[in-house]
């Protein structure tokens, strides 16, 4: 239901599923049990059926978190399981229009090859596993299909897109989902990254990138593009198209223009004529949702992501609903996470920094409010600390906006610091519950959380001000955070870590490599170590969107960027680098390949330098199997705990233990293998 865009691609954002399995350890009773907060949680991911009669979501089945289903009001020990997989949760799923079948995603081992499967809902289960009757969309290996839309007016279709073609760029196809049989639609050969259909499912508008790194929207015509009739400089953006009702407009958000902040806006189509509807009325960000009417289609409400979240109505119906129920959960945060196709029935999320988040059921017209059920009941939300706004300024006097979040009930007095940068780098934290922030402020750390430059949200000079800057001001941003806390006497200065994943991991090792004095021990969870060979094995599936990374992080074949790409490579600085260091990979990442953290745990262990590396087999870009996320962060804590004097839980399952045993052994076997293949 929320329109969200970005024309600035996750890059190497990172997602990690916390799950877990097995018995648990005992834990002290001021700090609370690791499984508590990478465990699985008790269900994730609800959706509604569009007739607004069932929820379909995630609970574990067998140590895997699987597809279930329950009827609306109905508790969760009635909901019937729809899958049943043995290594890793579906990757996503969505419902069709008429309610009858779930398309559900999955991958292997973390390889983000996505293959589709139909779920019948209305048959009767198989005999032999009680399942509902599945088939599964053929497709060459190696190649994925995702949802692209399900076109209101015909429920049995479904548009797609494929990379089967050609794996650089995504054709659009059209399912026909009784038969599960795929028909061509519109051939991707000119490079399109954003491909667009109205809402009778036609496709027609398409973005591409131009070489001096801006963005232009195209009319589809048939099997050619028209000229460009809107274009964004390489400092802007355009993206969330949206049709009206009969196709003659389309609601986007864009930051063309004189102004710094991105805004809703309509454009016409044909003549490309824009209008600006809304920007933050605060001027602070920039839009960050827009929300539509599933009845009616109608733009019905704004959203922008501040310090917190701030909404604004536009239909009078969804603000009188939506101030009830802040009354009724007065000072939390209320999420609409999915609604009815007839806009009736409501599924909203009531959460907060120390809450990770409670579902209930909303009937608008009875404005009954039923619970169906938390994401992690047993987490003592009273131990957990408040997340605060924090901003200060940065080694060129750049305000950075970003996170505190200190250890409950401890003077905030020379505190160990985990400086904890996200990934993207196209990406921001926002206020809320962090399961990883939470955790290790109950470890008694002071957890910083940077929205450091290129981070979105804060506005088109913000976000340039990061270009060719990894290394640079992107890493200033962090360090001058710390500055900040320890000239406050929050943070004692000689107690200092840093940790992240994808670009967040990146940021640690540059943070070793380059500001060798600030930190006492970095660890780096799927982060590149060379910028060369990470632009060379980024996955063929972004061709569509490669210049972003020409332009902004460099291009390796322009002499000026070579030379500075080397410099901002932590690898090619590791004799600088003294601090003790983990890392932790997926072998089957296509992001971030194995090769980044091979070579930078091979370059340490030459020199003699303390490491640990862990290496699943079976995770791509962020772990997803329970016993790899619980042994991961197990070694975490210890590690941190070693280096900047944390609290530790002791002890932990045999089971854990064991498989923190198997992830070390696959970095030791990693290593063992560059080092032969070296000398052969």
């Amino acid at each position: 239901m929320w329109k969200s865009w970005t024309n600035r691609i996750l890059g190497m954002g990172l997602l990690i599923f916390g799950v877990s399995c097995g018995e648990k350890s005992k834990v002290a009773s001021d700090l609370i049990d690791r499984e508590l907060f990478f465990g699985n949680p008790a269900l994730a991911s609800p959706q509604l059926s569009p007739d607004g009669e069932w929820v379909a979501f995630l609970k574990e089945r067998e140590g895997i978190l699987n597809l279930h289903l329950v009827k609306w009001g109905e508790g969760l020990e009635r909901a019937r399981a729809l899958t049943a997989e043995k290594s890793r949760p579906p990757a996503g799923f969505s419902w069709t229009r008429d309610s009858r079948y779930l398309l559900v995603a999955q991958d292997s081992g973390g390889d983000e090859n996505y293959r589709l499967r139909r779920l019948d809902l209305r048959e009767p289960a198989e005999a032999a596993t009680g399942l509902p009757v599945a088939q599964e969309l053929p497709i060459r290996k190696g190649a994925r299909a995702m949802v692209m839309a399900l076109p209101k007016g015909k429920p049995n279709e479904a548009l797609l897109q494929v990379n089967e073609r050609d794996e650089k760029y995504f054709d659009v196809e059209r399912l026909d989902i009784e038969k599960m049989v795929r028909t061509p639609v519109w051939e991707n050969r000119e490079g399109c990254a954003d491909i667009v259909a109205d809402l009778d499912g036609v496709v027609r508008l398409a973005t591409r990138m131009t070489k001096d790194g801006g963005t232009e929207l195209m009319r589809v015509e048939g099997k050619k593009l028209s000229k460009p009739i809107l274009k964004v400089s390489w400092q802007e953006a355009m993206g969330g198209f949206t049709f009206r009702r009969g196709g003659k407009t389309v609601y986007l958000e864009t930051n063309v223009g004189e102004g710094d902040l991105s805004y809703l806006a309509e454009i016409d189509p044909k003549s490309g004529a824009l209008t600006k509807l809304e920007s933050d009325p605060l001027g602070r960000v920039d839009l960050s949702r827009a929300a539509f009417s599933e009845e009616t289609d109608e733009l019905v409400g704004t959203m922008y992501f501040d310090d917190r979240k701030r909404n604004y109505w536009k239909d009078q119906g969804f603000e009188e609903d939506f101030l009830f129920l802040r009354k009724r959960f007065a000072n939390q945060e209320v999420g609409l996470a999915d609604m009815s196709g007839n806009d009736g029935r409501w599924l909203i999320l009531i959460s907060g920094d120390t809450d990770p988040g409670t579902y209930y059921l909303f009937d608008r017209a009875s404005r009954e409010v039923g619970l169906f059920g938390s994401l992690r009941p047993d987490l003592p939300k009273e131990k957990l600390a408040p997340m605060m706004p924090v901003r200060y300024a940065s080694s060129d006097g750049l305000e950075i906006p970003g996170y505190l979040t200190l250890p409950y009930g401890k003077e905030a007095k020379n505190l160990p610091l985990l400086v904890m940068p996200h990934g993207g780098p196209w990406a921001r934290d926002y206020w809320g519950f962090n399961g990883t922030a939470q955790f290790f402020a109950n470890r008694g750390l002071a957890v910083l959380q940077p929205n450091f430059r290129q981070s979105t949200g804060y506005g088109k000079k913000f976000y340039a001000a990061g270009r060719h800057e990894w290394g640079d001001k992107m890493q200033d941003d962090l360090t001058w955070g710390v500055k900040d806390l320890v000239k406050k006497g929050i943070v004692d200065g000689k107690r200092v870590a840093i940790y992240g994943g994808s670009y967040g991991g990146y940021a640690a090792l540059a943070g070793l490599a380059f500001t060798p004095e600030v930190y006492a021990a970095g660890a780096s969870f799927v982060g590149p170590s060379n910028l060369f060979t990470l632009l060379n094995s980024i996955p063929p599936y972004w061709e569509s969107v490669r210049r972003q990374f020409d332009y902004f992080v460099g291009d390796p074949k322009d002499a000026a960027d070579e030379e500075r790409m080397r410099r901002q490579s932590p690898l090619f600085s590791v004799e600088k680098m003294r601090a003790p260091l983990m890392v932790v990979q997926g072998a089957n990442d296509p992001r971030v390949k194995q090769a980044e953290s091979d070579q930078i745990v091979e370059a340490y262990r030459k020199r003699g330098q303390a490491v640990e590396y862990l290496v699943a087999a079976d995770e791509g870009h962020g772990f997803a199997r329970p016993d790899n996320r619980l042994a991961a962060m197990l070694a975490l804590e210890r590690f941190l705990h070693r280096h900047v004097g944390s609290e530790l839980q002791k002890g932990a399952p045999k089971w854990m233990e064991e498989k923190l045993e198997k992830l070390t052994k696959g970095g030791a076997i990693s290593v063992e293998g560059i080092l032969k293949s070296k000398t052969e």
